[in-house]
């Protein structure tokens, strides 16, 4: 739900010391001084995260109708571990949440109701993908719209600044409308052993693809070991030790999702690994949801592999 953006928080992008405008009566404005390019921006802090929302709204005059806009915008969500503690749906310390908003605003005794009419929503573990339509009511004004809404008990509203009047395109959005699996991958994780010591682990996957139903792809997997005071650790004579082990891998299309089977590993070599020097080849089903791949090994293993942030959107 959107959040109550404080006043302060408006005036502050206003220049110290400027005239005050006149702001013209509803029935002198032309739908046309109301196009263009709003923005809207709230931060926030809450139990141990960072929330930062935004929209950038479009309304294009409607020329049908000299009444009426059509337009769209754009809600981006950004929330983050303030403790880079990791949020189970993507296991990483952050996610992102976007969705597109079709709306109409239609002059109506001097009052702009705005209805959205439907919407579209990024891919994402970290977003269940629906969204309640909302309806809005403001002032209209050449500078700034502040929008009310009501929902059942909860009520609201956020102000909307003036940031471009030139009406291109409507807003597209800013993800792409097909995924693929191939490319890079990367996932990375941090725990505590038995013992007490700290394993750092990264992967680096990289997939292509043989066929429309069939996938090769390899990964390398990076585990650091250390303790957590400094202290030596025994096998290694060090307060780290570091192994890398490579695999070799097919995956297979099965109706909505990936089948992957281990077919070989290059076993990484460490006199802390001596005990145990082989490794158990596996397998696991794989479901992309947007820039994530998301991983159930055998044994009800968990894990997501994310796209490294120059091949998003592949």
């Amino acid at each position: 739900m959107k959040r109550l953006a404080l006043a302060v928080v408006a005036a502050c992008t206003q220049h110290a010391g400027s005239a005050q405008q006149q702001v013209p009566a509803p029935e002198q404005l032309t739908m046309s001084e109301l196009a263009g390019d709003w923005r809207w921006l709230y931060r926030t802090e809450e139990r141990g995260t960072s929330r930062v929302e935004q929209e950038l709204w479009r309304f294009d005059a409607d020329p049908q109708h000299p009444f009426r806009l059509t337009g769209r915008y754009v809600r981006t969500v950004e929330v983050a571990s303030l403790d880079h503690a990791v949020f189970q749906c993507n296991e990483r310390p952050a996610y992102r949440q976007r969705a597109v908003f079709d709306v109409t605003a239609d002059l109506t005794g001097g009052e702009l109701v705005i209805h959205e009419t439907g919407y579209q929503t990024e891919p994402s573990p970290c977003d269940h993908g629906f969204r309640h339509l909302g309806v809005y009511r403001a002032v209209p004004d050449p500078n700034r719209l502040v929008l009310a809404w009501s929902q059942g008990a909860a009520s609201g509203s956020e102000t909307l600044w003036h940031v471009g009047t030139t009406t291109p395109a409507l807003l597209q959005p800013p993800w792409p409308a097909t995924y693929t699996p191939t490319g890079p991958w990367r996932w990375s994780a941090t725990s505590v052993d038995a013992t007490g010591n700290i394993h750092d682990e990264i992967e680096w996957w990289e997939i292509s693809r043989r066929s429309d139903t069939e996938l090769d792809a390899t990964y390398r997997r990076r585990v650091t070991v250390r303790s957590p005071d400094g202290r030596p650790i025994a096998c290694a004579k060090a307060p780290s030790w570091t192994f890398d082990d490579a695999y070799v891998l097919s995956g297979q299309r099965e109706e909505d999702h990936w089948h992957f089977h281990e077919l070989a590993v290059e076993p990484g070599d460490h006199p802390c690994l001596r005990a145990t020097p082989k490794r158990t080849l596996d397998e696991a089903t794989a479901e992309q949801i947007g820039d994530y791949l998301v991983l159930e090994w055998r044994g009800k293993r968990h894990q997501t592999l994310y796209r490294p942030a120059d091949a998003r959107g592949r």
